[in-house]
């Protein structure tokens, strides 16, 4: 009896790796590193649309071929479909744009074709090719339920298998720890002030966060919390708008804006912080709410998308309706009322790693790779 045939090779098809930090290129990263994980003998080719060569690390990825597209489709889709003329074997897309280049690439090799979708890139999908091309993909794997339920009431008969693959994060980093000395002097704090912590992209195209909405919380929470701060962090295009909010409701003083963060300095932040809330109504998923978990913070979500899953439904955190006055449930976390877990920074830390940390990732994306040569064993015998 022959045994099991296995995948030999994996190819990547990402939009950007690491010229910027975002959403997707942490989910990419993550994903590339679980493939090597759980296959290190795998072959890994990894096609970059918008990264440059200098822009590549020179250590600490083993085994993974770069080719880099320098910003240009038309190169990135002559390199990949050079390259598959090598053995093709899964093609693994991190965005939903690549749709149509994927149906290409299968309708040449005949190999799996899997796209990730992540938010409000596939919540309106219009009608046209890529819409047309996912439909036609051999499996979808959205980030959360709720994503998976836009694709299936979209795409509907000719929707393909969905697996959510959830976000991930690294599990070693983001523990509970004592408030950093350095921050609470960097930001004038006392050791013991309450803090709500917020951190997101400060971009006109985000407002749907509702950054502006905690702002407009304070004023209610102060009578009770006098030296109560919000710390926002991130930068972008609306920061002007936000800072000029804070101004014009007299809040100067007590919203602290710290601009973009370095990733040396992430977890120090939110270990300074008492909550972190961030009353999204469009979140895909939110790596955020798992990080701001694992660092043992109870944690504030809208319960119109995604950030359902991280918060799992409300037992990891408190889900409210982003569009209802957000300082009766802020004042509840702050009075620490609500589920036992919320508050018990341990505890709730190796609840969300169980769940969602690395080696969960690792051991769904090895039964998916598994489903995926089980799929191969039958083709090749038919």
């Amino acid at each position: 009896m022959s045994g099991r045939r296995r995948l030999e090779a994996v190819d990547l098809l990402i939009p950007e790796l690491f010229a910027q930090e975002g959403g997707i290129q942490t989910y990419s990263r993550t994903l590339l590193r679980a493939l090597h994980t759980v296959r290190p003998e795998l072959r890994l080719r990894v096609f970059i649309r918008n990264d440059r060569p200098h822009q590549l690390p020179t250590s600490g990825w083993p085994g993974v071929e770069w080719h880099v597209a320098s910003g240009s489709s038309l190169r990135l889709a002559l390199a990949l479909l050079a390259a598959s003329r090598r053995r093709p074997g899964l093609l693994l897309s991190t965005h939903p744009n690549f749709a149509p280049l994927q149906w290409l690439h299968h309708r040449l090799t005949g190999a799996p074709n899997w796209c990730s979708a992540h938010g409000i890139d596939v919540w309106s999908l219009p009608p046209g090719f890529t819409r047309w091309s996912l439909a036609r993909l051999q499996r979808l794997l959205p980030v959360s339920r709720f994503t998976a339920e836009r694709l299936r009431q979209q795409l509907g008969r000719r929707c393909p298998p969905i697996s959510v693959l959830a976000n991930s994060y690294d599990q070693t980093r983001f523990t509970p720890g004592l408030r950093p000395e350095a921050l609470l002097q960097r930001y004038g704090l006392q050791p013991h002030q309450p803090l709500i912590f917020t951190l997101s992209r400060l971009s006109g195209f985000d407002r749907y966060k509702n950054i502006d909405r905690l702002i407009q919380a304070l004023p209610e929470l102060l009578p009770q919390w006098p030296d109560l701060r919000l710390m926002v962090a991130g930068d972008g295009d609306d920061r002007p708008r936000l800072q000029q909010l804070a101004q014009r409701l007299g809040l100067a003083r007590q919203v602290i804006f710290t601009g973009r963060l370095g990733d040396a300095e992430l977890v120090d932040h939110y270990r300074l912080a008492t909550l972190f809330a961030l009353p999204s109504e469009e979140e895909g998923f939110g790596i955020v709410f798992l990080e701001a978990l694992a660092c043992g913070l109870p944690t504030l979500a809208g319960n119109r998308d995604g950030s359902c899953d991280p918060l799992a439904d409300g037992a990891h955190g408190l889900l409210v309706d982003p569009r209802l006055p957000l300082a009766p449930p802020l004042q509840a976390l702050l009075e620490r009322r609500g589920r036992e877990l919320w508050f018990q920074p341990e505890r709730l830390s190796t609840t969300v790693a169980e769940r969602f940390g690395f080696p969960a990732l690792c051991s769904e994306l090895d039964r998916l790779l598994l489903e995926c040569e089980q799929a191969m064993e039958v083709f090749s015998h038919h």
